[in-house]
């Protein structure tokens, strides 16, 4: 359980700060076009998504963070399914996986009858 966590903490800080220096970038861009800046909320909302499901991992003995990170969990799964069926975006199937995962780490951490 406890490499789990690890891996999926791993990936999430990884991601989480690729994610939020490619909108700091990418704004820069845009603005060298021309263009206007990217829509503060949808650079907020992932990275604050993913704080949330990093806590849940952090600390799995509060079952408030689980709870609030299942639902966040659950919410970004809808958002990638309704990504996937708007446009072709294959490499959402990488944050679905993930998301199953967690989901994983969240019944596995939350059931106690489940990680006898």
């Amino acid at each position: 359980m406890i490499k789990l966590r690890w891996a999926l903490g791993l990936i999430l800080v990884g991601i989480g700060g690729g994610f939020f220096f490619l909108t700091m970038v990418a704004n820069g861009f845009r603005k060298s076009f021309g263009s206007a800046e990217l829509n503060p909320l949808l650079r907020i909302l992932p990275i604050a998504g993913m704080l949330i499901l990093l806590a849940g991992l952090i600390a799995p003995s509060n079952r408030i963070l689980l709870h609030i990170g299942a639902v966040c969990a659950v919410a970004m799964m809808g958002y990638c399914v309704w990504a996937m069926s708007y446009e072709s975006a294959d490499v959402v199937w990488f944050a679905l996986i993930y998301m199953a995962l967690w989901l994983y780490f969240y019944w596995r951490s939350v059931n106690p009858s489940a990680t006898a």
